[in-house]
């Protein structure tokens, strides 16, 4: 295949991950509003002995450039570090992946930011503590998103966010700048007019179906609630919200796996049921693997695939890069999945 001669930046958070794979906890059924959800529960007062401990790169901005640069995309990280040991080992880490880190901005007299994240050994689920210091001070300006063809752009944090996705906006109706977007939580809830707005000039949408659920409840549509359980009804809802012709929204839920939507075709495949290590970052990694496969030209199935294998393999191991994989093994394991295709009339 010929190597893709797109510039991408991938804009979000980044910093370091810690685990704690543990077994004593206890899993209790609860719901968030309208999602039902899983508690994994500690004993107040108590002491959990962890038997081993790792640490990787974490945030979407390093998950999905490695995961690209390993496919041989021309891809540059922005983001924040402090300017301590953490900073310094995040951006060796990255330029090792022959990621361009020209862009990552040091703040001085800051921690690099950091999280916690307790995995249950029995399901490969996890609870992530978050520290977060200089991601919250991040500034995007015009010209550090100049000269892109791409823009990923996971959740953005801090007292600028509004600005900034500001600048991303102006940046994407004014140049041919494309975006492929995954809106985190946080934003939807706090600042779901720019989110709706950056998803109509998006061109790729990446949401977990809790998320798109979130965000089709916004557009006040009078639906009833059992519709928000349908992963038709919420692609076709999302796609019709976005300008791009050729938009695609890709919807994942866990095991149940991904779903992607064209305009004219819903796709589907499973996810391969195995054990699961740690699910931390099989989202970024079919992000990765999908959005390389976009900028390769290859068919949405393919894509589907691409995206696929990149999931199932991190989930084999601790943190959200290990398992990413390069263009030879990831064509060589495609046949792993079967996609469906249901014609939309």
């Amino acid at each position: 295949m010929k190597t893709p001669q797109k510039k991408v930046l991938c804009i979000g958070s980044m910093g370091k991950d810690i685990f704690f794979p543990v077994n004593s906890g206890t899993v209790i059924d609860s719901k968030e509003g309208k999602n039902e959800i899983k508690q994994f529960c500690f004993r107040y007062g108590g002491k959990v002995h962890v038997e081993d401990r790792f640490s990787a790169l974490g945030g979407c901005a390093c998950n999905v450039s490695i995961g690209l640069a390993r496919l041989g995309i021309d891809v540059t990280a922005f983001g924040n570090i402090g300017n301590d040991h953490d900073g310094e080992w995040i951006r060796k880490m990255l330029d090792n992946e022959h990621v361009d880190v020209s862009k990552i901005k040091v703040v001085q007299k800051s921690n690099s930011d950091m999280s916690v994240i307790i995995v249950d050994t029995n399901t490969g689920e996890r609870t992530i503590f978050v520290n977060r210091d200089v991601g919250e001070k991040l500034v995007i300006k015009a010209e550090d998103i100049s000269g892109f063809d791409w823009c990923f752009m996971g959740s953005l944090y801090g007292k600028d966010i509004k600005k900034n996705m500001q600048i991303i906006h102006d940046e994407l109706s004014n140049t041919k700048l494309k975006l492929a977007y995954n809106p985190g939580g946080k934003n939807i809830k706090q600042d779901e007019d720019i989110v709706l707005d950056l998803i109509h000039h998006a061109s790729i949408v990446f949401v977990n179906k809790i998320e798109a659920r979130e965000i089709v409840s916004k557009f006040d549509l009078g639906y009833p609630d059992k519709e928000l359980l349908d992963e038709q009804y919420l692609l076709l809802t999302l796609r019709e919200h976005m300008k791009d012709p050729k938009s695609v929204v890709v919807l994942t839920d866990g095991r149940r796996g991904a779903w992607v939507y064209d305009g004219n075709n819903i796709y589907h495949t499973n996810t391969i049921d195995k054990p699961v290590l740690d699910a931390t970052g099989a989202g970024d990694a079919f992000a990765s693997g999908f959005f390389a496969g976009i900028l390769y030209e290859l068919s949405l199935d393919k894509c589907i695939r691409w995206g696929s294998v990149n999931g199932d393999r991190v989930v084999d191991y601790y943190g959200a890069q290990k398992g990413l994989q390069k263009c030879d093994i990831i064509q060589s394991r495609t046949k792993l999945f079967v996609v469906e295709n249901k014609k939309i009339k």
